[in-house]
């Protein structure tokens, strides 16, 4: 009976030493990942609430969270996919080395401190979109950085100042209105040069979304978040056309939103004339301009651009 009951009691004392052990050892590793998790690759997925096959690696998360933290723009310049978009007028970071360079524009140290202080638990999985970080959405990962949402005071200013730079360059008609500058783009097929403008209508309500300004609800990335209480302006200049002269063509229009992706599609008509295109009119790496004209359809190559660059060549 002493001997049955030493071993119990034995067994009892290891089991509990084991437990003791293994809560110890659970307590130091949550801790280390806490801290770790902040900077460094984080090794474990369940620390995110996606499913990797869908969402992609969270591999490179630490990493990025770390160069931005730290300052290191090389490292982040090669975890990054190009271009990442940023909102019109604004151009978009097309390459490491543009990275680097823009890096402190971009990232002031309000969001380098931010990255200080975050940990895994602030990114979500938004399934084959990737993951997200903060409520705000201001980074997205899919393996690697694809979208930066966030704003610096200093790029808001700039692009303040390319919006008004880039309104007053245009002829009066068109200018002034609440409208904004949203994107541009070049026909390749015949040389035009077709620019939208944005606007919203109505009265602003305390939950409108372009509360805090028409254009900066469009960051140009996905998902757009489009209530319905927006105008579009279409100008066609013609090859050859005075760029500070009053538009060839200029139509109001809206923009179709569809699909999952929420892909946005341009929809103007002026007369007999239709002209659309977007996220959706693209072929081979292409995208394409439809012009509809007494039911005959025409298709261009277009490709994006900057209305200031064409003004100041």
């Amino acid at each position: 009976m002493k001997s049955i009951f030493l071993i119990g009691a034995i067994c009892f004392v290891i089991t509990s030493c084991g437990a003791r052990k293994a809560s110890s050892d659970n307590a130091e590793r949550d801790s280390i990942v806490v801290q770790e998790q902040k900077y460094s690759n984080v090794q474990s997925e369940t620390l995110f609430d996606g499913d990797p096959n869908v969402s992609g690696s969270t591999e490179h998360i630490g990493a990025i969270m770390k160069s931005i933290a730290s300052g290191d723009t090389k490292t982040l310049a090669a975890l990054a996919i190009y271009p990442i978009e940023r909102r019109y007028p604004l151009h978009n970071i097309v390459s490491p080395s543009d990275m680097v360079k823009r890096f402190d524009l971009i990232f002031d140290q309000k969001f380098r401190d931010r990255m200080k202080s975050s940990r895994a638990s602030d990114w979500h999985s938004y399934g084959w979109r990737g993951y997200s970080y903060g409520e705000d959405n201001a980074l997205w990962v899919y393996d690697s950085l694809t979208i930066i949402n966030y704003y610096s005071a200093q790029e808001k200013a700039l692009y303040d100042q390319l919006v008004k730079k880039e309104m007053a360059s245009l002829h009066e008609s068109l200018r002034g209105n609440g409208w904004y500058p949203f994107c541009c783009y070049k026909n390749l097929t015949d040389g035009s040069i077709v620019r939208v403008d944005i606007r919203a209508r109505g009265t602003m309500e305390e939950n409108n979304f372009h509360k805090d300004g028409v254009a900066l609800a469009y960051p140009q990335l996905q998902a757009f978040k489009i209530r319905g209480d927006e105008e579009f302006r279409l100008s066609v200049y013609p090859k050859g056309y005075k760029l500070n002269e009053k538009p060839q063509i200029s139509s109001t229009g809206y923009v179709d939103i569809g699909g999952s992706a929420n892909m946005m599609d341009y929809v103007f008509k002026n007369g007999n004339i239709e002209i659309e295109f977007g996220d959706s009119f693209y072929e081979d790496g292409k995208q394409l301009m439809m012009i509809k004209k007494e039911g005959k359809e025409t298709q261009y190559e277009i490709e994006s651009c900057y209305w200031l660059d064409l003004i100041n060549r």
